[in-house]
């Protein structure tokens, strides 16, 4: 597997402070607000199943998601999830790095259920905020499905309102930078009304 180190933490830490910590920073609502005010559509996805993780026993801190798909059908799957792993915004904020590694092992423990193995791993360009500052880290990814398929993966994170934000994408392979195209568009998207 090809692993690639991920961007440097401080070239994200002054803009995500900022939004975090800034004075009078009030304690933001439930993750599972702040997944059901997403957009019904954002950048030609459409938003489907809400899923509050912190209602399952032992989810505290595991917050909620929310599973988007192509609105004009197709296939691909993108999923956002708003958390804080029972962390305070500084500590949160302090931690993204390890983060980004536990985000990357659960995509790798999802494979045998899923029946994928990621084969290739590499830094992908910042998601940005309305700002244009980089706002989420992101990673692509190769999945190869059993039988041989593959897909073209991607997950995004960074700390928004007090909050992980983290973003997950699959779609089978296309025309080259198509996936990375449909993960900027989208998360432009997502980053906007969650700041």
């Amino acid at each position: 597997m090809l692993v690639l180190s991920l961007l440097t933490a401080p070239a994200l830490a002054g803009p995500v402070a900022a939004q975090s910590l800034a004075p009078g920073f009030k304690q933001p609502e439930t993750p599972l607000q702040m997944v059901a005010a997403l957009p019904e559509v954002a950048a030609g996805w459409r938003r489907g199943a809400v899923t509050d993780f912190e209602a399952r026993p032992n989810g505290a801190g595991l917050g909620a998601g929310a599973e988007y798909r192509p609105a004009a059908g197709g296939p691909g799957v993108a999923t956002v999830y708003r958390y804080d792993r029972g962390l305070a915004p500084a500590v949160a904020l302090a931690s993204l790095d390890a983060e980004m590694d536990q985000a990357m092992r659960e995509v790798e423990l999802l494979g045998p259920q899923r029946r994928y193995r990621v084969e290739g791993r590499q830094p992908a360009e910042p998601v940005t905020g309305p700002d244009g500052r980089p706002v989420l880290r992101c990673e692509a990814l190769v999945l190869t499905f059993e039988g041989g398929p593959r897909a073209e993966g991607s997950f995004c994170l960074g700390l928004v309102r007090g909050r992980f934000l983290k973003l997950r994408m699959t779609l089978p392979p296309g025309a080259p930078g198509a996936a990375a195209a449909a993960v900027q568009a989208f998360g432009r998207e997502i980053v906007a009304v969650a700041q």
